[in-house]
């Protein structure tokens, strides 16, 4: 027969045991996954987000060494700056073309009043010119203008010896230009002489020109080469 007081007792300790909970069973760890390589691009999107783009100025752009203008560029920024200033000189093409002159053939024409020797000089090429231009591919339009451009320019800058380069290019067996060339020179007051240039200066194809000298009252001095004959050389 149990004896009810260790019955009791047994109860009493079972009650106050502590309960050790169950344990769980083991899971296998999973090894987690590499994270894909990112490229250049990614990066860099990455490693600048959220910054603000700056907006820098264009470098001024590298000076360039200006190039030294032609003749027919000279003539015509004098034709923008000054063509209202211009005496307006009448000439006629017909008188010009009147007797036509051969490619080869030898320019000279000298007023009344310019003394031989001085001519002379001017033939050989011993009067240096300062102002020059080149008729090649011009129009007889274009080169009239070009020829009345040079005297205005050589007038304001006191030049007194031009070169014209006329070419010997033929039109129906005349040389156009040149022939052109000797007409207009002869109609105009301020020249007073023109020859063929010697070899070195375009021989046949050019002529050298004596311009009047302008005082500085703007009245012509009609004997330049007397100055000219007083000066060494």
């Amino acid at each position: 027969m149990k004896d009810p007081l260790l019955t009791s007792l047994r109860r009493q300790l079972k009650a106050e045991a502590p309960v050790v909970p169950a344990a769980k069973p083991a899971t296998a760890s999973v090894p987690a996954r590499p994270e894909p390589e990112l490229s250049d691009e990614a990066l860099f999107a990455q490693a600048t987000k959220g910054a603000k783009r700056m907006e820098t100025a264009a470098p001024p752009p590298r000076a360039q060494k200006p190039r030294k203008p032609d003749a027919m560029t000279l003539l015509r920024r004098a034709q923008a700056e000054g063509e209202d200033e211009r005496t307006q000189v009448p000439l006629s093409d017909t008188v010009a073309l009147q007797t036509g002159i051969a490619p080869e053939a030898v320019l000279a024409f000298k007023r009344n009043g310019v003394q031989d020797k001085q001519f002379e000089r001017l033939k050989a090429g011993q009067l240096v010119w300062k102002a020059a231009v080149d008729l090649h591919g011009c129009t007889l339009e274009q080169a009239r203008e070009a020829v009345l451009q040079l005297l205005d320019e050589a007038a304001r800058e006191g030049v007194q010896v031009a070169k014209v380069v006329h070419g010997k290019g033929q039109v129906n067996g005349q040389a156009l230009l040149k022939t052109a060339v000797n007409g207009w020179l002869r109609q105009l007051p301020p020249v007073l002489a023109f020859a063929s240039a010697p070899p070195r200066d375009g021989g046949t194809g050019a002529v050298l020109v004596l311009l009047r000298r302008q005082r500085e009252t703007g009245t012509p001095d009609d004997h330049p080469d007397k100055r000219d004959a007083r000066s060494p050389g």
